[in-house]
């Protein structure tokens, strides 16, 4: 399944990871529902976490614009 197209750039961000989730993400791939890579799969399982997070209110949903040519956050209410 492709994903939907970014509003934004994408910008890269380097994690370690432990060999086992490394495997996991493999898994996911090899289903075909998370990517064709384990780069992918974890883009995708940490977008997924992330509004999981905001939908129980553990995170504040975020406004992002652009500004000349950076994404930049608006300010979350006070």
């Amino acid at each position: 399944m492709a994903r939907p197209s970014n509003n934004f750039e994408s910008v890269s961000l380097t994690i370690a990871i432990t060999p086992q989730m490394r495997v996991y993400l493999e898994d996911l791939t090899m289903k075909g529902t998370h990517g064709c890579s384990p780069a992918e799969a974890a883009r995708m399982v940490l977008s997924r976490a992330i509004e999981d997070m905001i939908n129980k209110g553990d995170l504040e949903k975020r406004k992002f614009v652009i500004q000349d040519g950076d994404v930049v956050a608006l300010p979350t209410a006070a």
